[in-house]
């Protein structure tokens, strides 16, 4: 059945601005995107960046250039205890064709997609603030990534001895203490709604997926560019 499923959803996706479609009068249930294009006020409108409060600059710096390959664009320090840092992949083509060095990042920042802006507090007490992905009071869940290769990837994860959460191929851990789990939402992983929906996780691909986690226990996700993932 989820075989015959995904072929209709692969199917449903090659229609660009079709009718939406559901694959299933149960479930799970996959309806593609049929929005019209976008009020004409909104031309230009695009996410720029995401901004996370860090512990530490330099250590994630490292991450994030070092092991996912971003580009540092600027370091910002407004006061001898406040700094604001933006780094990002480089853009153009991904056959390494386009802008790539931090410079020409810069030069085009406000015209950009996919920066993450790092914003570090000296001695800032972290009480008030939590970033733990067991913690089901906050709404941050991970960033996504997409890359050429997983494996590879993998291989460069633990290179670096960064936290690996759930390796390539492997299912997602199912205990209460699953940050896996709680990072996508489920406060109970053991509990019905979680177990109910694991079928359909499965078939969009997640067993497939990389998910490792930065200096400050952020979740990130990657999957393969290409692949039978939804």
């Amino acid at each position: 059945m989820y075989t015959s499923l995904l072929l209709t959803v692969l199917c449903s996706l090659a229609t660009a601005c079709a009718p939406p479609q559901n694959a299933t009068e149960g479930y799970p249930r996959f309806t593609p995107g049929s929005d019209r294009p976008a009020d004409s006020g909104t031309l230009g409108y695009q996410i720029n960046h995401i901004g996370f409060i860090v512990s530490n600059l330099t250590a994630t710096r490292l991450f994030y250039g070092e092991v996912l390959g971003m580009r540092h664009v600027f370091t910002f320090e407004t006061t001898p205890a406040h700094t604001v840092m933006y780094m990002g992949h480089p853009q153009g083509g991904k056959n390494g064709t386009g802008f790539q060095c931090g410079e020409e990042l810069f030069a085009e920042k406000n015209n950009m997609q996919g920066l993450i802006e790092f914003i570090h507090l000296k001695d800032s007490p972290p009480q008030n603030r939590t970033n733990n992905p067991l913690d089901d009071t906050q709404t941050f869940s991970h960033i996504g990534l997409v890359v050429p290769d997983l494996q590879s990837l993998q291989r460069r994860v633990e290179s670096f001895n960064a936290t690996i959460l759930k390796r390539v191929d492997d299912p997602p851990a199912g205990d209460q203490g699953s940050i896996v789990a709680h990072s996508m939402g489920f406060s109970d992983p053991t509990g019905k709604l979680a177990s109910d929906a694991l079928p359909a996780i499965k078939l969009m691909g997640f067993f497939s997926f990389l998910i490792f986690a930065d200096p400050d226990g952020n979740v990130i996700e990657a999957q393969q560019q290409i692949s039978g993932s939804i």
